[in-house]
């Protein structure tokens, strides 16, 4: 029987994108347990294989990163119809080359590790991060006319299902996009402490953004109708063990 801490562990350095010969190395547990965490979730909770049309192709979905995917796209992703196919692109801010690389790597797993297939696009301080391919509105159903804050977003039965397994991955897309640590100054800056915020003007997403922080225990509190703040110590801790400062 592992641990939590060991579980938790494993499914963070599976968001990383380590292999399970790296993960087996570092945490000491065996290959065969690391890949069925891997593909059919944690100890206790079912891993939700939908039958869905982006499966044709004969590809498992790589559930981990699809969820840190799904938090990204929430916030600053976006699907266009080509004339043959159809383009995801998430938009990062050019002076986080971590965040850059996580969600090109992260595509790129929900791709079948093509990495090849996904492209750096450099505008006026961002890096658009893009790929085509037909079945993007088969992953993201959320996806449709408008802005997200102007129609219902809603997650699919086969995505509650993935987002209940990996929380911490959608959390920390959701603030890779939206969201920030920064530290807090009170009394005239004679005290000082970290807290996360999460901004984004769909009452949809923040709500999303709540039962996941629910899920793994982290309170939270609205300090303005569209930013949420996690500031109490333990759970800001609970969201530096996965997240921390965007790099």
């Amino acid at each position: 029987m592992h641990s939590r801490y060991e579980v938790e562990r494993v499914l963070s350095l599976v968001a990383e994108g380590w292999n399970d010969c790296q993960i087996s190395r570092a945490t000491e547990i065996n290959r065969t347990t690391i890949r069925e965490w891997r593909h059919q979730g944690p100890p206790g909770r079912r891993s939700y294989r939908a039958s869905r049309c982006f499966i044709c192709e004969g590809n498992p979905l790589d559930e981990p990163a699809y969820s840190y995917l799904l938090g990204i796209y929430l916030g600053d992703g976006y699907i266009s119809k080509e004339p043959r196919t159809y383009r995801l692109r998430i938009s990062q801010d050019q002076r986080y080359p971590e965040l850059i690389n996580l969600a090109r790597s992260s595509i790129a797993r929900v791709l079948g590790g093509d990495l090849a297939r996904v492209s750096l696009v450099h505008c006026v301080g961002c890096v658009a991060v893009s790929a085509h391919w037909s079945h993007w509105p088969c992953l993201f159903p959320q996806h449709g006319p408008g802005r997200k804050h102007q129609r219902p977003i809603v997650l699919a039965d086969w995505q509650s299902a993935i987002v209940e397994a990996y929380p911490r991955q959608l959390l920390r897309g959701l603030i890779h996009s939206d969201g920030c640590r920064v530290i807090n100054r009170v009394w005239g800056d004679r005290y000082r402490y970290p807290r996360y915020l999460f901004t984004n003007t769909s009452k949809d997403i923040l709500q999303i953004f709540r039962d996941a922080c629910d899920a793994i225990g982290v309170e939270h509190r609205n300090s303005k109708p569209n930013t949420i703040s996690v500031a109490r110590r333990n759970s800001v801790a609970s969201l530096d063990a996965f997240i921390g400062p965007k790099a």
